[in-house]
């Protein structure tokens, strides 16, 4: 089977596109697979690192921007449709798979009109206005909320989750050696300024010692992070860029982060309880959307970001840290998590193409 995978300019589109190529590549090793991105997004030295082939395309945003950023956008986007016609008709795809962000629109449009079987991933609660046209014209819709249902065709739509990286995964429960409690403060790659700001602080107020802290704060703020949890006289690992968050992710009591499609799919997965400030100008306010399923569940707290003050930190923390609600919270995030749905998708993609 020829497989494209279209999309990127963010991890959270990037690491679930990689766990489903992962997937393909695990059923059948002949299977050939080829991502589409553009060379200004974010993620093409990490799909060349896994082995994988890569074509670029023009394409960028057009929702949420200025006139002129728009026209620019629309512009590039249809020289993105050109683009992708010669990509696609130069490496002949059985099905073409489409993760999200501006790149995955000219591709499964190119698609659609060269009568190629097309799938889009919705990750979000709220799925954006490129995926609710292209879901039109797909075969199947993969959403990772059910929340997201009505926005799509219910026929081709199929709630199977936000694929995770397998090194996610694979956490090894018995790898925890820190006493005490530990909060992973975890505000994406790039980290959350709101958060730098604010969680220090809670802590200092906080006054509890039998709490472990690992806060990734950026390239931006650590210098400031890192004095800030002095000042309070709090010993906490501040790093700008966590690595390994499988360990990570596996020694952690508590979350406290940011409401992404990619975090929420991880710490569901895992089963992790979690303090949630999201990301106030996603587009359709997403983040927030994404955050409220999980608290509604009982599996987190939901701050607005406008009211991520240190004193509502601390309110929050105050109520999660004991290990009876802790445990409480964490399986409830588990019974929302799909750690399957890589598995899943790539089932349903064989099971309407036919392939073997």
């Amino acid at each position: 089977m020829r497989i494209i995978i279209a999309g990127g300019g963010t991890g959270g589109h990037i690491y679930p596109a990689i766990s489903i190529a992962d997937e393909i590549r695990r059923r059948n090793p002949d299977n050939e697979i080829l991502f589409v991105c553009t060379k200004n997004g974010f993620g093409s030295e990490k799909i060349l690192n896994e082995g994988y082939k890569l074509e670029y395309i023009s394409s960028s945003g057009i929702v949420g921007k200025g006139l002129m950023d728009s026209i620019l956008g629309t512009t590039s986007a249809i020289k993105g449709v050109f683009d992708s016609f010669r990509v696609i008709i130069k490496f002949k795809p059985n099905v073409v798979i489409g993760v999200g962000g501006y790149v995955s629109g000219p591709v499964v449009i190119a698609t659609c009109l060269l009568f190629i079987p097309a799938v889009i991933c919705e990750q979000n609660s709220v799925p954006g206005l490129t995926n609710r046209i292209l879901a039109r014209f797909s075969k199947r819709v993969f959403a990772a909320f059910d929340e997201s249902i009505k926005y799509f065709p219910r026929v081709k739509t199929r709630v199977l989750g936000n694929p995770i990286r397998n090194q996610i995964l694979a956490v090894n429960k018995a790898t925890n050696i820190r006493d005490g409690l530990i909060v992973l403060v975890f505000g994406g790659s790039q980290g959350a300024h709101k958060l730098n700001i604010s969680v220090p602080k809670a802590f200092g107020i906080l006054g509890r010692k039998d709490i472990n802290i690992i806060h990734q704060t950026g390239n931006h703020d650590i210098q400031d992070v890192k004095k800030r949890y002095e000042w309070y006289g709090i010993e906490a690992e501040v790093i700008p860029f966590i690595e390994d968050m499988a360990s990570v992710y596996n020694d952690a009591d508590l979350v406290i982060g940011r409401a992404g499609a990619g975090t929420i799919a991880e710490i569901t997965a895992l089963g992790k309880p979690s303090i949630l400030v999201p990301y106030p100008f996603s587009a359709y306010n997403h983040q927030f959307e994404n955050a409220k399923v999980l608290e509604r569940a009982g599996a987190a707290i939901v701050i607005e970001d406008k009211d991520a003050f240190p004193e509502r930190i601390v309110e929050a923390l105050s109520k999660l840290l004991t290990k009876d609600k802790l445990n409480e919270m964490r399986i409830q995030a588990k019974r929302l998590g799909k750690p399957q749905a890589a598995k899943n998708i790539v089932d349903e993609i064989y099971k309407f193409t036919g392939i073997d």
